[in-house]
């Protein structure tokens, strides 16, 4: 009886012992992507997407208004892992992704960009628009590096005020923490 409860009492140690070295909050939100290592945490009322395709590991969807179409109009936050062949640096792939927009194109207009800390972990980040009739789209990148791989997350929206999701962006992007 004695060794059956301690027996009980070590199982139940060790379950909780693997459950809190997971490096994965249970709270509300949380998207947790073991295979890539990180966990963000999305608006609860947004639906996420954990196999959108398109070089993304993870997107999350604001509610639309009624009869909006989402092609033209929508928001969302987007995490995207890219794997390197070398330990890449963080500054010259930024430079290098940056180089690579329109920019000095009509319809590109460049906001900012710098250097910030999200999770402790040096981040760089851009926002840009881009208006090609009829989408309008603003984008909010973020781009962080753990070993080799480079991280992007990113928020966009498409044909709605920027503004109205700037705050909100940021706060998703300050939950993104790498395991």
């Amino acid at each position: 009886m004695r060794s059956s409860r301690f027996f009980c009492i070590c199982l139940l140690i060790l379950v909780v012992t693997i459950a809190a070295c997971s490096g994965c909050p249970g709270d509300p939100g949380v998207h947790c992507d073991k295979v890539n290592g990180f966990h963000i945490t999305f608006p609860v009322d947004w639906t996420v997407d954990s196999d959108p395709g398109g070089g993304k590991v993870v997107a999350a969807h604001a509610p639309l208004e009624q009869g909006a179409d989402p092609e033209i109009t929508g928001t969302a936050f987007e995490v995207l892992v890219m794997r390197m062949q070398s330990d890449p640096d963080l500054e010259k792939f930024f430079d290098g992704y940056k180089k690579r927009l329109p920019e000095g194109k009509a319809y590109y207009e460049y906001e900012d960009s710098g250097e910030i800390k999200v999770g402790g972990r040096k981040t760089m980040y851009i926002l840009y628009a881009i208006d090609t009739e009829p989408r309008y789209e603003a984008r909010l990148e973020y781009f962080q590096k753990k070993g080799s791989a480079i991280y992007i997350f990113r928020g966009v929206t498409r044909g709605v005020q920027f503004n109205q999701f700037h705050d909100q962006f940021r706060e998703i992007a300050y939950t993104f923490s790498l395991m």
